[in-house]
């Protein structure tokens, strides 16, 4: 009995298996939520729950099956990652910098804190934090992070990324950026900074404040 069990188990894994699209041999334990991840097209596949997530028109969607001209693109192996979100783009830069393209740079922000006894017995905490690079078009208030390829923008009161930005904003974006440096991945949550800094529009080539 329990060898017909075991062969109707390996039956139905097979099954399960061939249903699902190319997988990669790729595992990095980074959370409980496991995906495949097609980089050439910022595609995610969840097998627990055979939903796909993709960008499109420079928002996320999901759903069970993928529009019919992206059907394609997940006919060639993925690299299976997993994340700690059930929302995969949430993590989109990480995922971006480190399998999307593996000789390209990688922006991360990395912060280091070394702490040291002073002969009095009082202690000095020394914190390091790696910048992060973007260019910042303040005519429409749109960043993008060039090791990553990542735009950044405001849609409708809310902050959206992707590969690319919509038609309507894409002529802001051809000349005229400036080059900053944030502490932080998303540079969203210092816009207030930078708006202060750089301003809404471009007075300047470049503000060295």
């Amino acid at each position: 009995m329990k060898h017909r069990n075991l062969i109707k188990i390996a039956a139905l894994a097979i099954a399960v298996s061939a249903a699902l699209p190319a997988m990669a041999d790729t595992l990095v334990a980074t959370g409980k939520h496991h995906y495949v991840y097609f980089g050439d097209h910022d595609i995610y596949y969840a097998p627990e729950s055979r939903t796909y997530f993709w960008l499109e028109n420079g928002r996320w969607q999901s759903g069970k099956s993928l529009p019919e001209d992206r059907q394609a693109f997940v006919k060639v192996k993925g690299v299976d990652i997993d994340l700690d979100t059930d929302r995969p783009y949430e993590r989109n830069d990480y995922v971006v910098s480190h399998y999307r393209n593996p000789n390209a740079p990688m922006t991360s922000e990395t912060t280091t804190t070394e702490r040291s006894m002073n002969p009095d017995g009082s202690t000095t905490t020394t914190t390091t934090t790696t910048k992060h690079r973007y260019t910042y078009y303040a005519d429409k208030g749109v960043y993008f992070a060039p090791d990553t390829r990542t735009y950044y923008w405001l849609d409708n009161g809310r902050w959206q990324s992707g590969t690319t930005v919509p038609a309507q904003i894409e002529p802001f974006v051809r000349s005229g950026g400036v080059d900053i440096e944030l502490d932080t991945a998303r540079p969203y949550e210092r816009n207030e900074y930078v708006i202060a800094h750089y301003g809404h529009r471009h007075d300047r080539d470049h503000d060295d404040d």
